[in-house]
């Protein structure tokens, strides 16, 4: 049985199929693919061509290097060519769908049926429990029986599509342990101090380099009505921890402090608002000069000393966020069930024989960018072939 139709449980159940195993897919949606549809904005981001153990999160950094190489991106690129799906490199390696994300779950439903797996819909899980040498999966008015079990039924992210903590749960039902978990890649909210210092600006991009938990992202950020979001400020998440700064260089692969006093020589009369319009949005640009010390003084008045610690707070904006938005709106979950519980080959529990945990339930969290889709296909693979 395999508990849960997502990426990582279809993979498991599709691989072990095609092994001439007879395998029961279940699920509590309509139809598999679980997240799939809204992923990548409609388009899907099934993989990144960088996808490696060094993209991904976990307390055992090394786990995740015996699945990603058992299935690979480029065993997955190679999967949605040879289906013929159209797709395309957006950026850093990001592999999209051309039409629709939907080509995907069309992709997995014509697997699961060419492997011969049966599937179950509309199967709202409530227990799963140890029964003689097997399992016994149950709900209400229902039950299966099967002597293996793949529990694939996801993180806590997204709760409005029927996430949960079922699987956690059904974890440490078996004795297993489980680590902290966290939304992630979810953009940071400010205090209340910082919400008013950058209230109006919801809706403003631009590149930067932010840096959180001893790591840093050259993407874009995004201002919102509560706080900072965008590419940049989703990777950074996914490190931060509560109380932690976050700092935000907004001139970045530059030297602002050199450009600044060049600019300084060649146009006297501009303003620090001036210069920063020339890589900032206006409206930003015009917030900053409104906080920063220099103000709107001509930069012929404003000595160089002023000016290069005007460039050193552009390079080095630091904040402490109130929060990151939630699970609501959290890509994924981090934390989960502890790695040390399983075998990295095979995904199976090594105090459960015949029980495995595969996909975002476990304590493997990759980065923004097809790195979590690449852990879907490759964990439930690894699960599939060992069954």
């Amino acid at each position: 049985m395999v508990l849960g139709a997502g990426a990582a449980g279809c993979m498991a159940a599709i691989e072990a199929g095609r092994r001439g195993r007879k395998v029961l897919l279940l699920d509590q949606g309509k139809r598999v693919g679980g997240k799939i549809p809204i992923s990548g904005g409609g388009r899907c981001n099934f993989t990144n061509r960088g996808a490696a153990a060094g993209h991904y999160l976990s307390a055992n950094p090394h786990f995740a290097k015996s699945a990603l190489s058992g299935f690979s991106a480029q065993d997955t690129e190679q999967w949605v060519a040879d289906a013929g799906i159209p797709y395309h490199e957006k950026t850093l390696g990001q592999l999209f769908c051309d039409r629709s994300a939907l080509d995907m779950v069309g992709l997995l439903e014509r697997d699961l049926r060419a492997a011969g797996v049966d599937v179950e819909l509309g199967m709202k899980l409530e227990g799963l429990d140890r029964e003689g040498n097997g399992f016994r999966a149950h709900g209400k008015d229902w039950e299966r029986r099967a002597p293996k079990a793949v529990v694939a039924l996801g993180g806590l992210s997204y709760p409005v599509l029927g996430a949960g903590d079922l699987a956690l749960r059904l974890a440490r039902s078996f004795g297993l342990k489980v680590l902290d978990t966290a939304p992630a890649l979810d953009g940071f909210v400010f205090s209340a101090a910082d919400m008013a210092r950058f209230e109006g600006l919801q809706g403003l991009a631009c590149a930067a380099r932010l840096s959180a938990g001893g790591r840093g992202f050259d993407e874009a950020i995004l201002f919102t009505h509560r706080g900072l979001s965008g590419p940049a400020a989703l990777q950074g998440s996914l490190y931060w921890r509560p109380g932690e700064d976050v700092r935000v260089d907004l001139w970045p692969g530059e030297d602002a402090e050199h450009a600044l006093l060049e600019y300084k020589r060649l146009q006297p009369r501009h303003s620090l608002e001036m210069f920063l319009q020339q890589r900032l949005p206006r409206r930003l640009a015009e917030r900053w000069t409104d906080l920063d010390p220099v103000g709107s003084a001509m930069l012929e008045r404003v000595p160089d000393r002023a000016l290069r610690e005007a460039a050193s707070r552009l390079k080095a904006w630091t904040f402490t966020p109130a929060g990151t938005v939630g699970w609501h709106k959290a890509e994924v979950t981090r934390g989960g069930v502890d790695t040390a519980e399983l075998d990295q080959r095979s995904m199976e529990c090594r105090r459960v024989p015949g029980l495995h945990f595969v996909g975002e339930a476990l304590d493997v969290t990759g980065e923004l960018g097809g790195y979590n889709f690449q852990w879907a296909w490759s964990s439930g693979a690894a699960a599939g072939r060992t069954l």
